[in-house]
């Protein structure tokens, strides 16, 4: 009996663990990898590919000149971590993550957005604050 209801529990959490990376549209965690493996240019590359910025190069100045910053303040990027999964609507959902670095860690959210054609990421903030980037919770 013990042994069913340990293998039951086991099977619950593999579901609720599948479900939870279901949420996570891939372009979020390809970009995020490739910001650890390649740099954050081809991050970029990937986050806004065939968003509405994508061809901004104005905000992709605005965008990538921070990082820059960021780096030659914290350090390099050691990893990262998806912190909450919102789903606005069927086609809307919000990403929570934080990019860990040497000294610190930078928070961000993509506003991910079902097109047609595949997951888009036509909004993403960063900061360095965590109230700057999270919902305040009562």
């Amino acid at each position: 009996m013990k042994t069913r209801l340990w293998l039951v529990g086991i099977a619950l959490c593999f579901v609720s663990m599948t479900a939870y990376a279901d949420e996570i549209p891939k372009i979020v965690t390809s970009g995020l990898e490739a910001y650890k493996t390649t740099g954050f240019d081809e991050a970029f590359n990937i986050w806004l590919k065939g968003s509405p910025l994508e061809s901004d190069k104005t905000t992709l100045m605005k965008l990538k000149g921070p990082f820059t910053q960021i780096e030659s303040m914290y350090g390099k990027m050691i990893g990262y971590e998806v912190l909450r999964s919102i789903v606005i609507s069927s086609s809307t959902t919000r990403i929570y993550a934080e990019i860990r670095y040497e000294k610190g860690p930078l928070f961000l959210f993509f506003d991910c957005y079902k097109s047609p054609d595949a997951w888009i990421i036509p909004m993403m903030k960063f900061h360095t604050e965590l109230d700057q980037i999270l919902p305040k919770t009562p």
